[in-house]
């Protein structure tokens, strides 16, 4: 009986120091026949269809190519190069590298060409006006130090380049790609809003008396007639479609501006903005972009009035709808963040460098890169 014991407790240690082997194994043959593991795509986390780019060596996003893709920049110390992103697809193309460093791109209105602001291995300044492809139709240069383009919306081959020169002086141009066309315009100021084909306005500020306002003026580029608008404006804006923005104040002691929006010059909407004071002739206007596809002005609005440099409350996205005089907050931003909106007004870029973008329909933030 004792020996029969002894038996039964050797089998139990023995099926006890197997049982650890006995785990079910896939064959060489079965391992080929498992799916794939696949990453799980960026929408499943945010909502967004949106890709980040994984580009290394991006310098910065610099705006948009189209409705659904922008442009970014990379360096490889001695010059730029243009290249472009589709947030949906995550392709990258080659678009356009100059001799030197790309400064700005400024799309005209209806993103068909783009002036390349350049900066060549001569310290030279020019503008080369390229088409969707990258294809070079015109070269500005040798007219200044430097240059500011104003693309006209109503004529979308045609814009107004202001070239800077020395002693602070400057020079205006009409500038008609089509035809390869400089023309030299006489200018009040270097900087300017197209109100139509042939109109811009202007602020008419005073060298030797520094102001927060000054005189709005309309002035005609083919037959050089001038007119005032508005005394006391601090900012002006236009927009397509014949849409201005002003900005105005009663008092300096106010906690609050007006933005006041014109269409054809007749006052349509106005909306008030806390003031952010700078105590200087600075004027402080916080970052916006404008969708003329929804006629949606979008801005970044602090919750109250305060002092500019000690503010550090956050800021409101707000879309303004112009056309019902609605407005909607998107989202809270830690940070006072430059903006730009996609042509079709789904996408939103955001930061100093266009680091992020927040996508409207599902109203949220996705970072493009590191």
């Amino acid at each position: 009986m004792r020996r029969l014991f002894l038996c039964f407790i050797l089998l139990f240690v023995m099926s006890a120091c197997t049982s650890g082997q006995l785990e079910s194994h896939p064959s060489p043959e079965l391992q080929t026949d498992l799916p794939e593991k696949r990453d799980v795509p960026n929408s499943f986390f945010t909502g967004s269809p949106v890709v980040p780019l994984s580009e290394a060596e991006i310098t910065e996003v610099t705006g948009w190519y189209s409705e659904e893709a922008v442009f970014y920049l990379t360096e490889d110390g001695e010059h730029s190069s243009i290249h472009t992103y589709h947030l949906l697809t995550g392709e990258t193309a080659d678009f356009f590298q100059g001799e030197g460093w790309v400064i700005n791109i400024a799309p005209n209105v209806d993103y068909t060409l783009f002036a390349i602001q350049l900066i060549t291995p001569e310290h030279e300044a020019e503008v080369v006006i390229v088409d969707t492809a990258g294809e070079q139709q015109m070269t500005i240069e040798g007219f200044g130090d430097d240059y500011s383009v104003f693309w006209n919306p109503y004529q979308q081959d045609r814009l107004l380049a202001v070239a800077f020169l020395p002693d602070w002086e400057y020079a205006g141009y009409l500038v008609d790609v089509g035809t390869n066309e400089v023309k030299p315009v006489e200018l009040e100021q270097p900087y300017i809003q197209w109100l139509s084909q042939t109109e811009v306005a202007y602020l008419l500020w005073d060298e030797l008396e520094p102001n927060y306002q000054a005189p709005l003026y309309i002035a005609n580029l083919e037959n050089d007639k001038k007119k005032l608008w508005r005394e006391n404006v601090i900012s002006f804006m236009s927009f397509p479609g014949q849409l201005s923005l002003m900005v105005t104040v009663d008092s300096v002691y106010d906690l609050y501006s007006k933005y006041s929006f014109f269409r054809e010059r007749e006052q349509v909407q106005q909306i008030e903005m806390p003031i952010l004071n700078t105590y200087s002739e600075q004027w402080w206007i916080p970052f916006y972009s404008y969708d003329r596809a929804n006629e949606i002005f979008y801005f970044a609005r602090p919750k109250y009035s305060g002092d500019f440099l000690s503010y550090d409350d956050g800021f409101e996205l707000i879309a303004y709808h112009v056309r019902t005089n609605a407005e909607e907050k998107l989202a809270e931003l830690e940070n006072h963040e430059r903006m730009q909106i996609a042509p079709d007004g789904n996408y939103l870029l955001l930061g100093s460098r266009y680091e992020s973008v927040f996508d409207i329909e599902e109203e949220v933030l996705v970072q493009l890169f590191e």
